[in-house]
Formats: C-alpha cells, sequence, structure tokens
C-alpha cells in the first residue's frame, strides 16, 4: 500500500455532474496526518480472517483512528435493501438508536436518497452537510434527520460509507456525533481515500467465521474435511489416508472445535458450500 494508491484510487474522487461536483464532494488534498491515520485503519484491518471480524475492526478502528464513537455497520445483499439489515454492528448510540430505526425510519434514511447513492456510488462517501449544501432534502428524510437524528438523539453530524463487499454484496458504514463540525473535509476526504482500499480487503474475505477457520486448516486436516463432505466413515478416511481410526477421531474433533461446526453434517455442508 502505498499514498498514490490512495490518492489515485477512483473512490477518492467523484465523477458528479459538473454543477454539483465542488459542492457535492469537493477535492480536499490529504495531510501527512491524514495519511498516517488512513494506513492506521488499514493496518488494523488487513488482518482479518472474515467478514464478521473486519466489520468489527473497522467499526473499532474508527473509534480509535477517527474518535467516533457512534458507527453502525450495515450490509445487504443490494444497495436499497442494506437499510432493513436486521443484525448490523453498532458502536455507542447506535445500539440504543437501532429498535426505532429498524421499526420506523429506515425507509427514509437520508443515504437512501438519489443524491446520497450517487455521492456513494461515485466518491465513496456521503455527508449531511454535503447532501445539504446540493439543497432542501426530500421531505421524509428531513423529518428523519430533524425528528430521528437531531430531536431525539441528539446526533448534529452524519455521515455513511459504502463498501463492497464478497458476492456483490454491500454495506453502509454510518458515523454519527453530536458536534455538527465533528467530520471536517479532511475527515471526509481521508474516508473517502480510503473507501476503495476498505473494499479491496473486504471483497477478499470468507463471508463466515467457520469458513475463514476452514481456510485455515493444515494440508491434512483439510483432506480430512474433504473425505467428510464426501460421506466417508472415520474407518473409511482412516483407510483411504493410511490413518488409524482413533487419529482420524482426533482430527474430526479438532476440525469441528476450530469450524464452530456441531456436527459432520455442517462440517460437510461447510465444505461443499465453499466449494
Amino acid at each position: 500500500m502505498t499514498q498514490s494508491t490512495l490518492v489515485d484510487s477512483p473512490a477518492s474522487t467523484t465523477t458528479a455532474t459538473p454543477s454539483r461536483r465542488a459542492r457535492s464532494s469537493p477535492r480536499t488534498a490529504l495531510r501527512r496526518a491524514d495519511y498516517e491515520r488512513a494506513f492506521d485503519v488499514l493496518e488494523d484491518c488487513d488482518g482479518s480472517p472474515s467478514l464478521p471480524d473486519f466489520r468489527e475492526q473497522l467499526v473499532e478502528a474508527l473509534h480509535q483512528r477517527f474518535g467516533l464513537k457512534h458507527v453502525s455497520f450495515f450490509v445487504g445483499a443490494t444497495f436499497h435493501n442494506i437499510f432493513g439489515d436486521l443484525a448490523p454492528v453498532t458502536e455507542g448510540h447506535t445500539a440504543r438508536m437501532l429498535p426505532e430505526y429498524q421499526e420506523r425510519w429506515s425507509r427514509y434514511d437520508v443515504f437512501g436518497t438519489p443524491a446520497a447513492m450517487r455521492q456513494l456510488v461515485s466518491s465513496g462517501v456521503s455527508s449531511l452537510s454535503e447532501l445539504r449544501a446540493l439543497g432542501a432534502l426530500p421531505a421524509s428524510a428531513n423529518a428523519y434527520v430533524r425528528h430521528f437524528l437531531q430531536a431525539t438523539w441528539g446526533m448534529e453530524s452524519a455521515a455513511a460509507m459504502r463498501l463492497e463487499l464478497p458476492g456483490g454484496h454491500t454495506a453502509l458504514v454510518g458515523m454519527f456525533d453530536t458536534a455538527p463540525d465533528r467530520l471536517s473535509p479532511q475527515d471526509l476526504a481521508t474516508l473517502r481515500a480510503l473507501s476503495r482500499q476498505l473494499s479491496a480487503i473486504a471483497r477478499g474475505l470468507p463471508v463466515s467465521r467457520p469458513k475463514a477457520a476452514l481456510a485455515g486448516l493444515s494440508e491434512r486436516q483439510r483432506q480430512v474435511v474433504q473425505l467428510v463432505a464426501d460421506g466417508l466413515s472415520n474407518a473409511q478416511i482412516a483407510e483411504t489416508l493410511s490413518l488409524a481410526e482413533d487419529s482420524v477421531k482426533k482430527y474430526v474433533s479438532r476440525i469441528l472445535s476450530a469450524t464452530g461446526c456441531q456436527s459432520r453434517m455442517e462440517l460437510a455442508l461447510l465444505a461443499r458450500s465453499r466449494g
């Protein structure tokens, strides 16, 4: 990873129409401290063994490196159903905000508006301040901001970062604060530079912790898993691999423990789903 990689990434620029480009996501030069903060976040997340771990580590990295206390990480098969994620990762007040959000406000989220979607697709990041600079918010999104974010929870600043995930899925990382100027132009520019690189990390991750554990098995353990998936008994596996049957039992037991699978059937299904 180099500084030029961050600077030149498409996610750090915008493809919005010229008349709106300067106001929607202005180009802000990154300083040395911004690069250092971006690389710290990447280092925090780069060793994630699975997508669930990545979600948790990114939320924590945003808290540690950007001082953001209220962060959420939503996932969806498409952009439009992200807001219906029933089990997002939450940090700070977003955990307490979630029930009301899911019951009443998810369909009116300001980052689900067409203007926000254009920013998120073109530059990776959209902020409430930038959306307001473009003009009046749609009535439903304005109600979401005024009544839910501000009046109920005191959140005066908000931004979202879009990430690409395995299988064509999409993530939306929400960032909120009680201070209206909490997310500065430098913060937003740094997040834009990060979005493409974080997507590159996330796209290559196993979608579950068991799959990540499966990938980390030894060669002999993977052979045992494949034979379990083929439906062989311990005795048959022992004969195939020239092992004692007791050794096969120990292999299977350790593999089940490592992957979190509760049975041979679950292990077989996991192995087959991995292809």
